[in-house]
Protein backbone atom coordinates (compact mmCIF):
# COMPACT_ATOMS: atom_id res chain seq x y z
CA UNK A 1 0.00 0.00 0.00
CA UNK A 2 1.14 3.25 -0.75
CA UNK A 3 1.93 5.80 1.63
CA UNK A 4 -0.25 8.70 -0.34
CA UNK A 5 -3.22 6.14 -0.24
CA UNK A 6 -3.74 6.64 4.15
CA UNK A 7 -5.07 9.88 3.37
CA UNK A 8 -7.23 8.57 0.68
CA UNK A 9 -9.14 5.56 1.76
CA UNK A 10 -12.21 6.15 4.54
CA UNK A 11 -14.42 3.18 6.43
CA UNK A 12 -16.51 1.68 4.41
CA UNK A 13 -19.46 1.13 7.10
CA UNK A 14 -19.97 4.87 8.15
CA UNK A 15 -17.61 6.63 5.27
CA UNK A 16 -15.71 8.82 8.11
CA UNK A 17 -12.02 9.19 7.80
CA UNK A 18 -9.29 6.17 9.41
CA UNK A 19 -6.42 6.62 10.90
CA UNK A 20 -3.55 4.23 10.06
CA UNK A 21 -1.73 2.08 12.91
CA UNK A 22 1.69 0.55 11.96
CA UNK A 23 2.29 -2.74 13.01
CA UNK A 24 5.14 -3.54 11.05
CA UNK A 25 6.57 -1.75 8.37
CA UNK A 26 8.36 -3.36 5.58
CA UNK A 27 9.16 0.17 2.91
CA UNK A 28 9.91 0.07 -0.55
CA UNK A 29 13.56 1.75 -2.32
CA UNK A 30 11.54 5.05 -2.55
CA UNK A 31 10.48 4.23 0.77
CA UNK A 32 6.24 4.94 -0.07
CA UNK A 33 5.48 1.38 -0.13
CA UNK A 34 3.81 0.29 3.52
CA UNK A 35 3.33 -3.70 3.96
CA UNK A 36 1.63 -4.14 7.04
CA UNK A 37 -0.61 -2.48 9.70
CA UNK A 38 -4.04 -1.38 10.56
CA UNK A 39 -6.40 1.37 9.32
CA UNK A 40 -8.77 2.26 12.29
CA UNK A 41 -12.00 4.66 11.82
CA UNK A 42 -12.12 7.45 13.99
CA UNK A 43 -15.36 7.32 14.63
CA UNK A 44 -17.05 4.57 14.73
CA UNK A 45 -13.56 2.19 15.96
CA UNK A 46 -14.08 -0.53 12.91
CA UNK A 47 -11.03 -1.65 12.52
CA UNK A 48 -9.37 -2.73 9.17
CA UNK A 49 -6.18 -4.80 8.77
CA UNK A 50 -3.51 -4.04 5.86
CA UNK A 51 -1.77 -6.79 5.13
CA UNK A 52 1.08 -7.93 2.60
CA UNK A 53 0.75 -4.45 1.39
CA UNK A 54 -3.07 -4.26 0.70
CA UNK A 55 -5.88 -3.12 3.07
CA UNK A 56 -8.65 -5.87 3.81
CA UNK A 57 -11.55 -4.01 3.86
CA UNK A 58 -14.22 -7.19 4.42
CA UNK A 59 -13.67 -10.30 6.33
CA UNK A 60 -11.47 -13.37 4.90
CA UNK A 61 -14.53 -15.68 3.96
CA UNK A 62 -17.41 -14.03 1.86
CA UNK A 63 -19.80 -15.28 -1.10
CA UNK A 64 -17.13 -14.83 -3.31
CA UNK A 65 -14.70 -17.62 -2.12
CA UNK A 66 -15.54 -19.56 -5.41
CA UNK A 67 -13.12 -16.57 -6.70
CA UNK A 68 -10.58 -17.11 -4.51
CA UNK A 69 -10.91 -20.17 -5.17
CA UNK A 70 -10.66 -20.27 -8.66
CA UNK A 71 -8.06 -17.55 -9.36
CA UNK A 72 -5.59 -19.63 -6.57
CA UNK A 73 -5.93 -22.89 -8.46
CA UNK A 74 -5.75 -20.74 -12.39
CA UNK A 75 -3.22 -18.00 -10.98
CA UNK A 76 -0.97 -18.63 -14.20
CA UNK A 77 -3.42 -19.17 -17.08
CA UNK A 78 -5.12 -15.93 -18.24
CA UNK A 79 -1.12 -14.66 -18.53
CA UNK A 80 -0.78 -16.04 -21.45
CA UNK A 81 -0.60 -14.55 -24.81
CA UNK A 82 -4.02 -15.58 -26.16
CA UNK A 83 -5.42 -14.74 -23.01
CA UNK A 84 -4.29 -11.67 -22.71
CA UNK A 85 -4.89 -10.83 -26.59
CA UNK A 86 -8.95 -11.96 -26.27
CA UNK A 87 -9.19 -10.22 -22.75
CA UNK A 88 -7.63 -6.70 -24.67
CA UNK A 89 -9.74 -7.00 -27.25
CA UNK A 90 -13.08 -7.92 -25.10
CA UNK A 91 -11.73 -4.77 -22.91
CA UNK A 92 -11.59 -2.75 -26.05
CA UNK A 93 -14.94 -3.33 -27.25
CA UNK A 94 -16.35 -3.02 -24.05
CA UNK A 95 -15.34 0.40 -23.53
CA UNK A 96 -14.34 2.36 -26.25
CA UNK A 97 -11.50 4.08 -23.76
CA UNK A 98 -8.22 5.37 -25.62
CA UNK A 99 -4.68 3.69 -25.02
CA UNK A 100 -4.10 6.86 -23.16
CA UNK A 101 -5.56 7.38 -19.70
CA UNK A 102 -2.41 9.82 -18.86
CA UNK A 103 -3.76 11.62 -15.39
CA UNK A 104 -6.75 10.09 -14.99
CA UNK A 105 -8.22 8.03 -11.46
CA UNK A 106 -9.52 5.22 -12.99
CA UNK A 107 -11.21 2.35 -10.29
CA UNK A 108 -11.56 -1.10 -11.31
CA UNK A 109 -14.40 -3.03 -9.66
CA UNK A 110 -13.64 -7.04 -9.03
CA UNK A 111 -10.24 -7.39 -10.52
CA UNK A 112 -9.92 -11.20 -10.36
CA UNK A 113 -6.65 -12.57 -11.51
CA UNK A 114 -5.76 -8.99 -13.16
CA UNK A 115 -6.52 -9.85 -17.25
CA UNK A 116 -7.89 -6.41 -17.37
CA UNK A 117 -5.54 -5.06 -14.15
CA UNK A 118 -3.14 -5.60 -16.47
CA UNK A 119 -4.43 -3.92 -19.27
CA UNK A 120 -5.58 -0.40 -17.72
CA UNK A 121 -2.41 0.11 -15.84
CA UNK A 122 -0.75 0.44 -19.28
CA UNK A 123 -2.62 3.51 -20.07
CA UNK A 124 -0.58 5.65 -17.60
CA UNK A 125 -3.70 6.11 -15.58
CA UNK A 126 -3.75 5.89 -11.58
CA UNK A 127 -5.66 2.65 -11.08
CA UNK A 128 -7.18 1.39 -8.17
CA UNK A 129 -8.38 -2.00 -8.03
CA UNK A 130 -9.85 -3.96 -5.76
CA UNK A 131 -11.77 -7.80 -5.16
CA UNK A 132 -14.23 -9.22 -2.60
CA UNK A 133 -12.46 -12.20 -2.59
CA UNK A 134 -8.41 -12.49 -2.07
CA UNK A 135 -8.13 -12.50 -5.92
CA UNK A 136 -6.56 -9.62 -5.46
CA UNK A 137 -3.47 -11.24 -4.39
CA UNK A 138 -3.41 -13.27 -7.41
CA UNK A 139 -3.47 -10.08 -9.30
CA UNK A 140 -1.02 -8.21 -7.49
CA UNK A 141 1.31 -11.07 -7.48
CA UNK A 142 0.97 -11.61 -11.68
CA UNK A 143 1.60 -7.88 -11.87
CA UNK A 144 4.65 -7.76 -9.54
CA UNK A 145 7.28 -7.43 -12.87
CA UNK A 146 5.14 -5.01 -14.44
CA UNK A 147 7.16 -2.03 -15.02
CA UNK A 148 3.96 0.76 -14.13
CA UNK A 149 3.39 -1.50 -10.89
CA UNK A 150 3.53 1.80 -9.37
CA UNK A 151 0.45 2.84 -10.71
CA UNK A 152 -1.71 0.13 -9.08
CA UNK A 153 -3.20 0.91 -5.65
CA UNK A 154 -4.69 -2.44 -4.55
CA UNK A 155 -7.47 -3.20 -1.90
CA UNK A 156 -10.26 -5.86 -0.80
CA UNK A 157 -13.35 -4.80 -0.34
CA UNK A 158 -17.20 -5.33 -1.27
CA UNK A 159 -18.63 -2.93 -4.21
CA UNK A 160 -21.93 -2.41 -1.88
CA UNK A 161 -19.37 -0.38 0.62
CA UNK A 162 -16.39 1.49 -1.02
CA UNK A 163 -14.02 2.54 1.36
CA UNK A 164 -13.12 5.10 -1.41
CA UNK A 165 -14.03 9.51 -1.46
CA UNK A 166 -16.84 9.57 -4.16
CA UNK A 167 -16.50 11.58 -7.09
CA UNK A 168 -12.80 10.47 -7.43
CA UNK A 169 -13.38 8.79 -10.70
CA UNK A 170 -12.53 9.74 -14.41
CA UNK A 171 -13.37 6.05 -15.43
CA UNK A 172 -14.88 3.08 -13.46
CA UNK A 173 -15.31 -0.17 -14.78
CA UNK A 174 -17.01 -3.10 -13.55
CA UNK A 175 -16.64 -6.27 -16.16
CA UNK A 176 -18.00 -9.94 -15.48
CA UNK A 177 -18.83 -8.75 -11.96
CA UNK A 178 -22.43 -7.86 -11.26
CA UNK A 179 -24.49 -11.22 -12.36
CA UNK A 180 -22.61 -12.82 -9.16
CA UNK A 181 -23.89 -10.14 -6.98
CA UNK A 182 -26.98 -10.70 -4.26
CA UNK A 183 -28.70 -7.64 -5.63
CA UNK A 184 -27.70 -7.03 -9.26
CA UNK A 185 -29.38 -3.50 -9.59
CA UNK A 186 -28.23 -2.39 -5.79
CA UNK A 187 -24.53 -3.36 -7.30
CA UNK A 188 -25.03 -1.12 -9.95
CA UNK A 189 -26.30 1.78 -8.20
CA UNK A 190 -23.49 1.07 -5.83
CA UNK A 191 -20.61 2.57 -8.63
CA UNK A 192 -22.56 5.28 -9.53
CA UNK A 193 -21.22 8.01 -6.55
CA UNK A 194 -17.73 7.54 -7.39
CA UNK A 195 -18.03 8.54 -11.09
CA UNK A 196 -16.60 12.38 -11.55
CA UNK A 197 -19.47 14.51 -13.34
CA UNK A 198 -18.59 13.84 -17.16
CA UNK A 199 -16.71 10.82 -16.00
CA UNK A 200 -17.69 7.34 -17.26
CA UNK A 201 -18.79 4.30 -16.12
CA UNK A 202 -18.65 0.91 -18.27
CA UNK A 203 -20.28 -2.54 -16.85
CA UNK A 204 -21.31 -5.92 -18.35
CA UNK A 205 -23.86 -8.87 -17.05
CA UNK A 206 -25.05 -11.99 -18.30
CA UNK A 207 -28.28 -12.02 -20.36
CA UNK A 208 -31.02 -13.04 -19.39
CA UNK A 209 -33.34 -15.50 -21.47
CA UNK A 210 -36.20 -16.84 -20.56
CA UNK A 211 -36.57 -18.91 -23.26
CA UNK A 212 -34.01 -20.78 -23.63
CA UNK A 213 -32.29 -20.74 -19.84
CA UNK A 214 -34.37 -23.24 -18.96
CA UNK A 215 -32.31 -25.35 -21.43
CA UNK A 216 -29.26 -23.98 -21.04
CA UNK A 217 -26.82 -26.81 -19.73
CA UNK A 218 -24.91 -24.81 -17.36
CA UNK A 219 -28.00 -25.08 -15.22
CA UNK A 220 -28.93 -28.11 -15.43
CA UNK A 221 -25.41 -29.23 -14.09
CA UNK A 222 -25.15 -27.18 -11.68
CA UNK A 223 -28.72 -28.41 -10.04
CA UNK A 224 -27.19 -31.56 -10.02
CA UNK A 225 -23.72 -30.77 -8.21
CA UNK A 226 -24.56 -27.72 -5.65
CA UNK A 227 -23.68 -30.19 -2.56
CA UNK A 228 -20.30 -30.14 -3.75
CA UNK A 229 -17.93 -28.36 -1.88
CA UNK A 230 -14.95 -26.31 -4.07
CA UNK A 231 -13.01 -28.81 -4.14
CA UNK A 232 -15.00 -31.66 -5.22
CA UNK A 233 -16.02 -29.19 -7.58
CA UNK A 234 -13.12 -28.61 -9.65
CA UNK A 235 -11.66 -32.46 -9.34
CA UNK A 236 -15.00 -32.76 -11.21
CA UNK A 237 -14.71 -30.33 -13.65
CA UNK A 238 -11.06 -31.49 -14.11
CA UNK A 239 -11.95 -34.84 -14.61
CA UNK A 240 -15.53 -34.37 -16.57
CA UNK A 241 -13.28 -32.29 -19.14
CA UNK A 242 -10.23 -34.69 -19.72
CA UNK A 243 -12.77 -37.86 -20.32
CA UNK A 244 -14.80 -35.66 -22.34
CA UNK A 245 -12.32 -33.63 -24.69
CA UNK A 246 -10.20 -37.38 -25.37
CA UNK A 247 -13.98 -39.09 -26.27
CA UNK A 248 -14.92 -35.93 -28.45
CA UNK A 249 -11.25 -36.05 -30.46
CA UNK A 250 -11.93 -39.81 -30.85
CA UNK A 251 -14.93 -39.20 -32.57
CA UNK A 252 -13.96 -35.91 -34.69
CA UNK A 253 -11.31 -38.92 -36.73
CA UNK A 254 -14.21 -41.43 -37.52
CA UNK A 255 -14.83 -40.59 -41.36
CA UNK A 256 -18.67 -39.20 -42.28
CA UNK A 257 -20.28 -39.34 -38.99
CA UNK A 258 -17.51 -38.25 -36.63
CA UNK A 259 -18.02 -34.37 -36.34
CA UNK A 260 -21.75 -35.00 -35.46
CA UNK A 261 -20.71 -37.47 -33.00
CA UNK A 262 -18.02 -34.96 -31.72
CA UNK A 263 -20.66 -31.92 -31.30
CA UNK A 264 -22.98 -34.13 -29.15
CA UNK A 265 -20.02 -33.51 -26.43
CA UNK A 266 -20.66 -30.13 -24.99
CA UNK A 267 -17.33 -28.81 -23.86
CA UNK A 268 -16.69 -26.30 -26.80
CA UNK A 269 -14.36 -26.72 -29.52
CA UNK A 270 -10.68 -28.99 -29.91
CA UNK A 271 -9.35 -25.41 -31.38
CA UNK A 272 -9.34 -22.44 -32.15
CA UNK A 273 -7.00 -21.71 -34.48
CA UNK A 274 -5.97 -19.73 -36.21
CA UNK A 275 -6.97 -16.95 -33.67
CA UNK A 276 -5.78 -18.88 -30.94
CA UNK A 277 -3.28 -21.49 -30.37
CA UNK A 278 -2.71 -23.69 -27.59
CA UNK A 279 -1.04 -27.17 -26.72
CA UNK A 280 -3.58 -29.67 -25.63
CA UNK A 281 -2.72 -29.24 -22.14
CA UNK A 282 -3.67 -25.18 -22.12
CA UNK A 283 -6.67 -25.74 -23.86
CA UNK A 284 -7.94 -28.28 -21.44
CA UNK A 285 -7.02 -26.12 -18.56
CA UNK A 286 -9.08 -23.47 -20.21
CA UNK A 287 -12.27 -25.76 -20.65
CA UNK A 288 -11.67 -26.53 -16.91
CA UNK A 289 -11.52 -22.78 -15.65
CA UNK A 290 -14.99 -22.25 -17.43
CA UNK A 291 -16.58 -24.77 -16.54
CA UNK A 292 -15.49 -24.30 -12.73
CA UNK A 293 -16.46 -20.75 -13.10
CA UNK A 294 -20.34 -21.46 -14.71
CA UNK A 295 -20.84 -24.10 -11.39
CA UNK A 296 -19.33 -22.29 -8.88
CA UNK A 297 -20.49 -19.20 -8.10
CA UNK A 298 -22.47 -18.61 -5.16
CA UNK A 299 -25.10 -16.07 -7.41
CA UNK A 300 -25.76 -16.43 -11.11
CA UNK A 301 -28.58 -13.03 -11.98
CA UNK A 302 -28.38 -12.35 -15.49
CA UNK A 303 -30.86 -8.98 -16.28
CA UNK A 304 -31.66 -8.11 -20.10
CA UNK A 305 -31.25 -5.36 -22.12
CA UNK A 306 -34.23 -2.98 -21.17
CA UNK A 307 -33.39 -3.55 -17.29
CA UNK A 308 -30.52 -2.39 -17.07
CA UNK A 309 -31.04 0.09 -19.54
CA UNK A 310 -33.55 0.95 -16.81
CA UNK A 311 -31.31 1.42 -14.11
CA UNK A 312 -28.93 4.16 -16.05
CA UNK A 313 -31.98 6.23 -16.64
CA UNK A 314 -32.96 5.99 -12.94
CA UNK A 315 -29.37 6.83 -11.93
CA UNK A 316 -29.34 9.66 -14.41
CA UNK A 317 -26.84 8.54 -16.41
CA UNK A 318 -26.56 9.41 -19.96
CA UNK A 319 -26.51 6.06 -22.27
CA UNK A 320 -23.62 6.00 -24.93
CA UNK A 321 -23.70 2.48 -25.79
CA UNK A 322 -26.22 -0.69 -25.07
CA UNK A 323 -25.29 -3.83 -26.50
CA UNK A 324 -25.02 -7.42 -26.42
CA UNK A 325 -21.31 -8.96 -26.70
CA UNK A 326 -18.68 -10.91 -24.95
CA UNK A 327 -20.40 -11.45 -21.80
CA UNK A 328 -24.19 -10.93 -22.55
CA UNK A 329 -24.78 -6.96 -22.02
CA UNK A 330 -22.28 -4.19 -22.27
CA UNK A 331 -23.64 -0.55 -21.24
CA UNK A 332 -20.82 2.55 -21.25
CA UNK A 333 -22.64 5.58 -19.66
CA UNK A 334 -21.53 8.26 -18.92
CA UNK A 335 -22.65 10.52 -15.53
CA UNK A 336 -23.47 14.30 -16.88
Amino acid sequence: MKKSDLAVFCCPACKKAISFSTVSRVADKTGQELSDGEFVCNSCNHRYPVRDGIPRFVPDSNYADSFSFQWKIFHRLLQGRNQKEGGRIRFDIASEWPVALDGQNVLEVGCGSGLFTQIVIERGCQLYSFDLSDAVDVAVHNLASNPLRANLHPFQANLYHIPLPEGMFDKVYCLGVLQHCPDVKKAFMSLLPFVKSGGELVVDCYQRNPQRDWLNLKYIVRSCVWWMNKKQLYWFCKTTISIGYEVKLFFSRIPVVGKHLADLIPIGALHYEPEYVFTKAELKENKVLSMFDMLSPAYDKPQDLKTVEAWAYEAGLVILSLTVGFNGINMRCRRP
